[in-house]
């Protein structure tokens, strides 16, 4: 995410042109009394994607990095070096340029010592697996789901090898605090056994099912969670995931907790079966973890629209959005204007599964919804010349003329990343609609960047930069607590309902969404204000009335 955030897809040859070139600052969005030394203000970040010109928008990004555009360097190319001398140099890398090492409190030195083994193990029996297995478990023991490696050849068979299998049913954590089956497949040995939906799981393996989930690794998550509850929901979703021909144990009970009994599973190649089951969080099921590629075959399972838009039961307006590239913004704002004209009385925003882009895009994107001005970020860069975090550019999000301001509902997930959390957290701070979910955002907000290029074609991106607030503190980014992301307004619970709900085929975000709409179309009941004056009148007509009472009573008496 970035006043740059481009795709990391086209990362590469954007940072190289950085490294080379500086274009001219557009004096009409430049104000260096609001930002010094920024390359770049955009006080109104829907003018670039009005005016309909991306060569013109991409040489005002360039711009932004002027003051330190002759200190920008290519991505690194580690390609050629040995396994572990390649490790050792991304170590320091990202040691001396990651934006968030104090804001998370990393100790590189700790993961290199602990990873460091593991690479020169793979390396002198050249087992690639093993070697994309170590790369993966050190990046991920980053808690940021920016900080991640794209292999361009495969996982040579890792993936598969550590959870190909499937015990036949799936579990979910209630908010009480309880883990229940929440899926079983039918003529599976889960299902021959008498494991049913609504079962509670109490023990793993011989450890109590929590503390089993919290030692599952989640490190074949697809979009790698930032949060506390992001992590525990994929570690849940792999419980019960392990190389084929493993055996387990599951202790179970009826839902009044008596006459547990322990169950012994085998693991079995289910197609995946249990990870499409709980991909519910996205309000539908889809094969995310078990798809072979990560780039190509997961987003065509959500939707092949650029902007997904529709008309709703009641009249309300459906858009989604997937990305923020610059294609996007005419759809979008199609939509919104088809869905004005309508006089939607109620509009459905759904990120749930929004991959980020362009920072700006995503603030534009909120100013069709804002009443008032709001501040969205100041944008930094780490400057290999002072070796510091630089703001380079500052951006707004405006209200439009012709926006909509009825009540608005956004949906959002673990998999709303990057500046797919941008529109949420506009909302979040300007009191804009309600944000209503299960879950919170990615928590991944910084400025990512394709940084180096290692052995056996690994391309591994981390951010360079941070977004900040207003009063230039880091934000939506978690911390060491796993605290960030942007949380829902109002969390659509999880209890035996919803999940059995969901299991079924019921989009219950969705519900929950519409049922607030609903709400919104609702009479108020006017609130009688009583002015100084009145409450003065009011006071001296009790205090004769009450004086008059008193007369009475003494008379009677």
């Amino acid at each position: 995410m970035s006043t740059i955030k481009v795709r990391l897809l086209i990362l590469t040859g954007l940072l190289l042109l950085l490294a080379a070139t500086v274009f001219p600052v557009t004096a009409a969005f430049l104000d260096p009394v609001s930002c010094p030394g920024c390359g770049m203000v955009w006080k109104d970040t829907c003018v670039p994607f009005e005016r309909n010109n991306e060569t013109a928008y991409n040489e005002e990004l360039e711009a932004s990095y002027v003051s330190i555009a002759a200190n920008l360097t290519p991505v690194a190319d580690f390609s050629n070096q040995s396994w572990s001398s390649a490790f050792l140099t991304l170590n320091n890398l990202i040691k001396e340029r990651y934006a968030f090492t104090q804001w998370k409190s990393v100790d590189f030195d700790a993961l290199y010592a602990t990873y460091a083994p593991m690479i020169v193990n793979a390396e002198k029996t050249q087992d690639k697996a093993a070697y994309y297995r170590a790369l993966r478990g050190y990046l991920f023991a980053i808690p940021d789901g920016h900080v991640d490696v794209l292999p361009t050849i495969g996982d040579f068979g890792a993936k598969y090898a550590d959870i190909g299998g499937g015990y036949g049913f799936a579990v979910s954590r209630l908010d009480s605090g309880t883990v229940i089956v929440s899926y079983v497949a039918n003529g599976s040995a889960a299902d021959s056994a008498g494991i049913r939906p609504g079962d509670r799981v109490t023990a793993w393996n011989g450890k109590p099912v929590m503390d089993a989930i919290n030692a599952t690794s989640y490190i074949w998550a697809v979009k790698k969670p930032s949060t506390a509850e992001g992590i525990y929901l994929h570690k849940q979703r792999l419980l019960t995931r392990a190389p084929l021909g493993t055996p387990a144990t599951v202790t179970i009970t009826k839902s009044d907790g008596l006459n547990p009994r322990t169950i012994n599973l085998t693991a079995y190649n289910d197609g995946a079966d249990t990870l499409i089951k709980t991909t519910t969080f996205l309000g539908k099921q889809i094969n995310d973890i078990g798809a072979a590629s990560i780039l190509t075959d997961i987003r065509p399972q959500i939707s092949n629209d650029t902007v997904t838009y529709r008309t709703l039961p009641g009249g309300y307006a459906y858009i989604a959005i997937y990305e923020e590239s610059y294609h996007v913004y005419q759809p979008f704002k199609a939509a919104m204007l088809d869905a004005i004209m309508k006089k939607a009385p109620g509009m459905v925003i759904d990120l749930r599964y929004n991959s980020g882009g362009d920072d700006n895009i995503a603030s534009c994107f909120a100013g069709w919804f804002v009443e008032k001005p709001v501040f969205y970020e100041y944008a930094t860069k780490f400057d290999p010349g002072s070796k510091k975090f630089t703001i380079v550019s500052e951006a707004w999000t405006q209200p439009r003329t012709d926006g909509y301001h009825g009540p608005v509902a956004v949906l959002v997930s673990p998999d709303t990343i990057s500046s797919g959390e941008g529109v949420p957290m506009v909302f979040s701070n300007s009191g804009t609609g309600k944000i209503i979910s299960w879950y919170g955002t990615n928590g991944a907000f910084g400025m990512n960047s394709l940084q180096t290029v290692l052995p056996l074609g690994m391309y591994v991106v981390f951010p360079d930069g941070a977004s900040l607030d207003k009063n230039r503190m880091i934000q939506v980014d978690s911390n060491a607590s796993l605290t960030g992301g942007v949380s829902p307004q109002i969390r659509v619970p999880i209890n035996e309902d919803t999940v059995a709900r969901s299991m079924a085929g019921e989009d219950v975000q969705m519900t929950y969404a519409l049922e607030w709409l609903a709400e919104q179309q609702k009479p108020q009941t006017p609130v009688t204000t009583v002015t100084p004056a009145q409450k003065s009148s009011m006071g001296i007509a009790i205090i004769v009335l009450t004086l008059g009472i008193l007369v009475v009573i003494a008379k009677r008496k």
